[in-house]
């Protein structure tokens, strides 16, 4: 047996791969010499590991760059990915290998309403059009060729990074909106690939990086109720702000055909500079667990400190009190901060229990009193208080549909009860 043949089933220490193939050390040192260009060897002395090189489909190499983007605009080399047999990848030169793509490559991936425009808007690149259908090979070859505008701070590839240094800065306005809101809808979306199942398109406005959600304008009754959630997010987000807990800047901008509900990024800064993030997904030990649950436990693992696992026990029971029914662990992003992280401004915090079906229908729902939990208790009080406060205000906005104002004024009396 060849040493290719025997890393076809993933990386091997050198011992292992010693042991499997019956040879001496010096022995397999002249066999790896004569198949080098085949392998990559990750560590050094005692910890030396090797892998077999292998290309995945629909790619022209198997090796990488990764550059990571300044606060300041400024492209740092990050090393190099290098992809494996039995889909393994490894980053070097620190030597990390990965079932797959690195979580905080995998992350980064196209999703979400923006996402699923990505195929279509790049179809030299001939991938899946459902995102679903994606392998991390899909994924690789969307980051390293189109993935200059991709959250967070990493750009993989010669060729996104050559597209990111030529990433046009110029800004938008805001009168500019309903033109870019008419070519979305018809497929063509500008900005990055951020996630969230909403329509929306980034822009640069006044300098600063902002994901713009918008709904159409007209007497429908499920237009109707897209734009009053939009007003809704926004409340939402202020009362988060007021109780202490930090939340993506948003505002209301009305049009004669749009509502848009415009939001800064905060893994922008400026015009060119970026910052890292996760999602709580990328992170969280069982994807079962609520936004709550994951607080304790990377509090228990000292990876996000008391305040910021409280904070995020606050999000989770207000989002209970105000019908969020969309508390998904790709709703809350962290910045990483070495081993630990520090929880990201709040987002998406919508009333989603109230949002048209899929069919396309506007149904009468309505709130049950919610409970709190073990790992919500602490919080419940003032979490339940800011939901008080934003359903009054929900209750006395003219912006809002008069049903959604009574709803307001009962779930108002009905969480101070």
């Amino acid at each position: 047996m060849t040493v290719p043949d025997t890393l076809i089933k993933g990386v091997l220490d050198a011992a292992d791969l010693r042991q499997r193939l019956g040879v001496s050390p010096p022995t397999l040192m002249r066999t790896v010499r004569r198949v080098e260009n085949r392998l990559i060897r990750i560590g050094r002395g005692r910890a030396t590991r090797y892998g077999l090189r292998e290309v995945w489909p629909g790619l022209e190499t198997s090796r990488f760059p990764v550059c990571r983007v300044s606060e300041t605009g400024v492209a740092h080399a990050a090393g190099e990915l290098v992809t494996l047999a039995a889909r393994q990848t490894v980053w070097m030169p620190g030597g990390t290998v990965t079932e797959g793509l690195p979580v905080e490559l995998a992350d980064a991936r196209p999703s979400g309403f923006l996402g699923r425009h990505f195929a279509a808007i790049h179809a030299e690149l001939h991938l899946p059009i459902r995102l679903d259908d994606w392998s991390d090979h899909h994924v690789l070859l969307a980051l390293s060729r189109r993935g200059e505008d991709v959250p967070g701070n990493l750009v993989l590839g010669e060729e996104s990074f050559a597209r990111w240094q030529t990433i046009d800065a110029g800004a938008t306005t805001r009168d500019d909106y309903p033109a870019i809101t008419t070519a979305t809808i018809a497929g063509h979306p500008p900005g990055s690939s951020a996630g969230g199942e909403r329509p929306k398109f980034g822009v640069l406005v006044d300098g600063q990086h902002r994901l713009v959600k918008f709904a159409v304008r007209t007497p429908d009754p499920v237009a109707r109720r897209w734009c009053d959630l939009l007003v809704m997010e926004a409340l939402a987000l202020d009362v988060v702000a007021s109780h202490g807990v930090s939340a993506a800047r948003a505002r209301m901008i009305e049009t004669p055909s749009y509502w848009f509900l415009e939001s800064d990024r905060f893994d922008r800064v400026g015009a060119r500079g970026r910052l890292p993030v996760l999602s709580l997904a990328a992170v969280q030990r069982d994807p079962a667990h609520t936004w709550a649950q994951v607080a304790t436990d990377l509090e228990d693992a000292r990876r996000l400190s008391a305040e910021d696992a409280r904070r995020l026990r606050w999000l989770d029971a207000f989002g209970a009190c105000i019908g969020n029914t969309d508390r998904h662990a790709f709703n809350i992003l962290l910045f990483p901060d070495g081993p630990r992280f520090r929880l990201a401004p709040a987002f998406d915090q919508v009333s989603m229990l109230y949002a048209p079906s899929a069919d396309g229908q506007v149904l009468d729902r309505t709130l049950a009193r919610p409970l709190a939990t073990s790992h919500t208790l602490e919080v419940w009080n003032d979490s339940r208080s800011g939901a008080v406060t934003f359903w009054a205000r929900a209750s006395d906005d003219a912006r809002l549909s008069d049903h959604i104002r009574r709803i307001g004024a009962d779930n108002a009396r009905m969480l101070e009860a």
